[in-house]
């Protein structure tokens, strides 16, 4: 079943407040404000074939799976919406979700709805990520929050609010000023690969960097290295230790 397992359903609320843009507060970050929750049938739910691809629906249908169904109120601007996420707790405390949507609460014909389906596998197995904006950051979270320690993740999510801060949100990421984060999220022979592509595409001799910095998380050490290419540009890798081997 497709889907995205984030580390806890808390990881979940603080990704799609910032997706969405959506300012924390108190009823929807405390899951005792939940108002509503409910175990359905794959199809019992018309708004799951909007939320999933038609294989997954298939696949979910098929199986007859019960899914869970959570909505809370959320704070909007033209009103109060019902947030809707579609997934299921794990047994080690994880939150596999499908998807999740917003609906307008005085909407019963839900015209209003917005859905938002996890990215598919195509989208997410990638063996390197340019990021270089706190919109491409959370685009990718889902991804990177599967390979990435929480260390490393709140790392290279301050040095794309930086960058964006100092030379805007809409730059050209590769070809403007700044610079962006390439990050290698896993350890094997395509990620060794990767490493060696992002070196040669950008000039970049590996021993030439104005800082390294090793983190150690999970028992497993992460190398987070600056090189300047110019006096306005620089690329931070963040990679595994060995994948430069």
């Amino acid at each position: 079943m497709m889907g995205i397992r984030f580390q806890s359903w808390e990881y979940f609320q603080s990704y799609v407040q910032k997706r969405e843009k959506i300012a924390p507060e108190k009823e929807w970050s405390n899951v005792s404000g939940l108002f509503d929750v409910d175990y359905l049938e794959a199809d019992e739910w018309e708004g799951l074939q909007r939320m999933l691809s038609a294989t997954d629906y298939e696949e979910l249908t098929a199986e007859k799976r019960v899914t869970e169904v959570r909505s809370f109120r959320v704070p909007e601007e033209t009103g109060r919406m019902i947030f809707y996420s579609v997934g299921e707790e794990d047994t080690e405390g994880g939150y596999l979700c499908m998807g999740y949507g917003f609906v307008d609460g005085a909407d019963i014909e839900d015209t209003g709805n917005r859905f938002r389906p996890m990215p598919e596998r195509q989208e997410r197995e990638k063996d390197f990520y340019y990021i270089g904006t706190e919109q491409k950051y959370w685009e990718y979270y889902p991804i990177l929050q599967m390979y990435l320690p929480e260390k490393v993740l709140e790392y290279l999510a301050s040095q794309v609010a930086i960058l964006d801060s100092n030379y805007g949100a809409d730059r050209d990421v590769e070809g403007g000023m700044g610079g962006f984060c390439a990050v290698i999220p896993k350890m094997d022979e395509a990620a060794k690969k990767a490493y060696s592509q992002i070196l040669e595409k950008h000039y970049i001799q590996e021993s030439m960097y104005e800082y390294l910095d090793t983190v150690t998380a999970d028992g497993k050490d992460w190398v987070e290295a600056l090189y300047l290419t110019n006096n306005d540009y620089g690329i931070i890798l963040i990679y595994q230790k060995g994948v430069e081997a």
